[in-house]
């Protein structure tokens, strides 16, 4: 299982909870698409890798933190998700993904396993269609918070400001123009101190009013590759996500509490009280299937669940024939000691 550094050292870092599959095409070069979204290159070659998602519901408010995981670079590239209300965006710490597989990390437990030694062992704007609220400048992130009523206007209005959505895109998104949905459009630029779009960036955190806990997933279908999405839920219970369009596995269910947390862990301003934490990964190979957003709801008790993994420690089958002949000859010792004293 490869970790969260490894897997940002093959690109950008994944995607947060609520980027959807906005599918971005632009005219220039295509798109690739994730389980948020499309990350679309304006030139270069790239493409988003793993989908890692953070979400945070009280009841009432819904934080969603998310990283793209991209291979390959490009000089400037564009994302756009839905989110169900009109949302606060900042930066989020670039180490939370790694604290969280940290937190979460499989139990390891011993086992003993023998082989031979003479063998190789080998393991395995008010009234207008679409309103620009807020644009601002965060980090390399240039985000316009969006509000549409025609999803057409959307896509000019995408259009007219370098967002260049292919046809499929534009029809995917009325769903979420007629559920009066709002857009987070995000242009990647590099810094000052790049010249290109790889590596990592820090990830997106998202804040919005909800009654549910939502991640928009129906775009997803216009995905071209398989989707894995890493899943990290905190709430007041455990969750579950009724909706499966691949194969799922919780993979770590348990309470987590500020006192649990060292004082300078990125998680530290998301464990405030205490939350229990779900981890779903869900592997996507047929992302046509897709035809709705994910809803979570809370499960019947909150049952704790951790992973274990096993690691073998190998004895050499000659030690272990020459245990038994110790053995044998322990017990041959007592047999004839019990014979003497008999005579």
């Amino acid at each position: 299982m490869r970790t969260i550094s490894e897997i940002r050292l093959q690109g950008f870092r994944a995607l947060l909870a609520f980027v959807i599959a906005a599918s971005l095409a632009f005219a220039v070069t295509p798109a690739q698409a994730c389980g948020c979204g499309i990350y679309v290159p304006l030139d270069g070659e790239a493409s988003v890798s793993e989908e890692l998602v953070l979400i945070r519901w009280d009841g009432q408010t819904e934080d969603i933190v998310m990283t793209l995981g991209v291979l390959g670079s490009s000089s400037e590239a564009a994302v756009v998700f839905p989110v169900p209300a009109r949302a606060d965006v900042k930066l989020a710490d670039a180490e939370i993904f790694d604290a969280l597989q940290e937190l979460t990390k499989p139990v390891v437990k011993k086992r003993i396993a023998f082989f031979q030694m003479a063998g190789s062992a080998e393991g395995a704007a008010p009234g207008s269609a679409v309103t620009l609220l807020e644009r601002q400048t965060l980090g390399p992130f240039d985000v316009s918070t969006l509000a549409a009523t025609d999803a057409d206007a959307l896509g000019n209005w995408l259009a007219e400001n370098g967002y260049h959505l292919a046809p499929e895109v534009a029809a995917a998104l009325e769903p979420y123009v007629q559920m009066n949905w709002y857009y987070v459009a995000v242009r990647l630029s590099p810094g000052t101190d790049s010249n290109e779009l790889t590596g990592e960036l820090d990830p997106l955190w998202i804040t919005f009013d909800h009654d549910q806990i939502v991640y928009p997933m129906r775009l997803s279908a216009l995905a071209r590759d398989s989707l894995t999405v890493f899943m990290y839920v905190l709430a007041d219970h455990r969750v579950q996500k009724p909706m499966s369009f691949g194969y799922e596995d919780v993979q770590f269910a348990d309470w987590v509490e500020p006192a649990s947390l060292e004082s300078d862990s990125p998680l530290a301003p998301f464990v405030t009280k205490k939350w229990f934490l779900t981890k779903i990964v869900e592997q996507i190979y047929q992302p046509e299937t897709i035809t709705d957003d994910y809803v979570f709801e809370f499960a019947a008790a909150d049952e704790t669940y951790r992973m274990v993994r096993y690691e073998s420690v190998y004895i050499p089958v000659s030690f272990l024939i020459l245990v038994g002949l110790f053995l044998a000859l322990a017990i041959g010792g007592v047999w004839i000691v019990k014979k003497l004293k008999r005579k």
